[in-house]
């Protein structure tokens, strides 16, 4: 006996019926082998699932046989993936790996680089670590479907993507431009990361001792400049070696830009101690404007400029003010703030003031020293006094001067006048003679995005520890942080309210995990809630599937 499902047609729609059958042999036929129906159970679709399954256990149970156990859902593992791709999505966006390929970064490699690069950018965005541990990161997230790569493709990928650099940074570059914005004003600055250990050092190594942006000159450090779109995005970067000064790198970067970047008209900003009287000479050699700020202390061309202009300034109004004077073909603008100006004044009053009562407490144990311990001397007072007014930033406000066993301590009033005078006031050079006064200072003020990838670099994407020795894979590392950098500021103007760091975090917790029912196994995604599909719409990412193939 056997279960057939009977299936035949009526005036042009199908039926089928669940059938008990026996074979047998006819006799009328010469024991020809025939099926005859002993049940007819009726309509496959009315009896059901349900039905069916329980005639089944029903005749399990008549022949003494034990019945299926019916087997639990289960989830065998739940890995991150909502943030992987995500920032996945936007290097794919960008088109990235299409400008690295342009590059040749694949070469005769058989190995695919330019998907290494991707997951290193990747991990660098979302869980910056080693390369090593890099591979155990990829267990605790859903990345791709493809084998774990191996450590040394990792650092030949890597070696391969130095060896486009020069080519690649502009080929990226146009892909993060927006193209009805022209590149014509860019932000140029430097910072240092240092290095932990002395391991591996040679000959000639760059990593050397230098002014540390960090504060660490215990530390050997390489120098890294960075020249930055209005919007903060990075074009292009360089490594000198850690004891290069400032002033002597921007030649070789306007060189750099007006041979591998299609510039019309940009404008250079940045501080005027960074843009030396050579710099800006060679910037007006090369056609390209500036605009520079000049300290407004201690600078003679400062007081000479504010002493001509500061009378025109309403010091009665609170709306910000500009003044400018042109000279020799370049103007010079000067800004006045009264809202920065009281803040500055009202700051730097109450640290005088908590000066005046510690060094008052100084001098008078000077004078009256108490019958225990130590007794002061006036030249270790004087020395303490020193320190304390160098450390708080305020020893150009104090004459200090010993004499015999006093220590005699004066304000120094020409200076503060001045520091009253110039508070809230910025003073710029600038060879634009035409754009409006409010928009050269703006251009300057959005220096600070170049500030804020330098802390992103640091901080979030954590370009220190540097785990490589080498003076090529040192390079290459920066070269993916700045990768990284790159798609975490893109990533920062679209979600514009949003940090990136809290988007990635909220997008981390879609997950992706393998659920095993029934003997087959299928891959589900959490269910992503309206804050998470937001994100990814800003973005520009591709909404999350119920499951993957």
């Amino acid at each position: 006996m056997f279960v057939r499902v009977h299936r035949q047609k009526h005036r042009g729609k199908a039926y089928s019926s669940v059938q008990i059958c026996e074979s047998f042999r006819d006799p009328v036929r010469g024991g020809a082998p025939r099926n005859r129906v002993i049940v007819n159970l009726g309509p496959l679709e009315k009896l059901g699932t349900e039905t069916l399954r329980n005639l089944a256990n029903g005749f399990l149970r008549a022949a003494g046989e034990p019945q299926p156990v019916e087997e639990e859902a289960q989830l065998f593992s739940a890995r991150d993936f909502g943030h992987v791709h995500a920032v996945g999505s936007v290097w794919d966006r960008l088109g990235f790996k299409e400008a690295l390929g342009r590059a040749g970064i694949a070469g005769s490699a058989a190995f695919p680089a330019a998907e290494l690069i991707r997951m290193l950018v990747v991990n660098r965005v979302c869980d910056p670590c080693s390369k090593l541990a890099l591979l155990d990161w990829l267990d605790s997230v859903h990345y791709s479907d493809r084998d774990k790569p191996s450590y040394h493709h990792l650092l030949r990928a890597m070696d391969r993507l130095l060896e486009v650099k020069e080519k690649a940074e502009p080929f990226i570059a146009k892909r993060l431009l927006r193209e009805s914005e022209p590149l014509e004003l860019v932000f140029y600055d430097i910072t240092s990361t240092y290095f932990e250990g002395d391991r591996s050092l040679l000959d000639g190594d760059f990593r050397r001792y230098g002014y540390s942006r960090d504060g660490r000159f215990d530390k050997r450090q390489v120098v890294i400049g960075m020249v930055v779109t209005r919007e903060g995005i990075p074009l292009c970067h360089h490594v000198f070696a850690g004891n290069t000064v400032d002033k002597s790198t921007v030649l070789e970067v306007v060189m750099d830009l007006k041979k591998r970047f299609d510039l019309k008209r940009v404008v250079f900003v940045g501080d005027r101690g960074m843009l030396s009287d050579a710099n800006l000479d060679g910037l007006l050699g090369e056609k390209l404007g500036f605009i520079v700020a000049h300290p407004v202390r201690r600078n003679a061309l400062a007081a000479e400029i504010i002493g001509s202009l500061e009378k025109g300034f309403d010091r009665q109004s609170d709306k910000e003010q500009f003044l400018e004077q042109e000279r020799e073909g370049v103007r010079f603008v000067l800004a006045y703030s009264p809202e920065i100006a009281l803040e500055t004044r009202r700051g730097r009053e109450s640290r005088l003031e908590a000066s005046d009562a510690w060094i008052k407490k100084a001098l008078h144990k000077l004078a009256h020293p108490n019958a225990k311990g130590r007794k002061p001397t006036p030249s270790g007072t004087y020395d303490r006094i020193r320190d304390h007014l160098r450390d708080h930033n305020l020893l150009r406000f104090y004459h200090l001067k010993p004499t015999g066993d006093k220590v005699t301590v004066t304000k120094d009033r020409k200076v503060l006048e001045w520091e009253n005078k110039v508070d809230g006031m910025l003073m710029l050079e600038t060879t634009d003679l035409t754009l409006p006064l409010n928009e050269v200072v703006g251009c300057y003020k959005e220096l600070a995005e170049i500030e804020r990838g330098w802390r992103s670099l640091k901080s979030t994407l954590l370009i220190r520890p540097v785990y490589h020795w080498t003076e090529k894979r040192i390079r290459a590392h920066i070269f993916v942080c700045v990768l990284a950098l790159q798609i975490e500021r893109w990533m920062r103007r679209k979600l514009k309210t949003v940090s990136v760091p809290k988007a990635l975090f909220q997008l981390q917790r879609i997950k992706m995990g393998e659920l095993v029912t029934k003997g087959s196994k299928t891959r589900v995604l959490t269910r992503p809630t309206n804050e998470q599909k937001q994100l990814l719409v800003s973005i520009g990412a591709p909404p999350i599937p119920s499951s993957l193939p």
